[in-house]
């Protein structure tokens, strides 16, 4: 586990933590927006950022894919890690918010 953290590096997994947050208090579908309070984190906030936050995710892939194919050995290896890392992330994100800006359209 140390040396997944390691791997990962601190700014990798501030963003990675910051999209399972994101996945865990997404609001549900038809929510009214809350101006006041903690509620405004849930039903305005998150909303807002998860686009940028699945950018992020992609942007953080496709450097991971750049840097794997410019090195060799277990610095390869690591990139290939967080390339999947970020897809399998991306993909989850992808499923869970998808029912709510869906809602958004009806």
């Amino acid at each position: 586990m140390k040396s997944l953290l390691y791997d990962l590096r601190p700014m990798r997994i501030v963003l990675l933590l910051t999209v399972l947050i994101s996945i865990i208090f997404k609001p549900a579908p038809g929510t009214e927006l809350v101006y006041e309070g903690w509620e405004v984190f849930s039903t305005l906030l998150l909303p807002v950022f998860s686009p940028i936050l699945l950018m992020l995710l992609w942007l953080d892939s496709l450097i991971a894919k750049l840097w794997s194919t410019q090195t060799e050995g277990k610095e390869q290896k690591r990139y290939i890690m967080i390339l999947r890392i970020n897809l399998i992330l991306s993909f989850i994100f992808i499923l869970v918010w998808y029912p709510y800006f869906q809602a958004l359209t009806e």
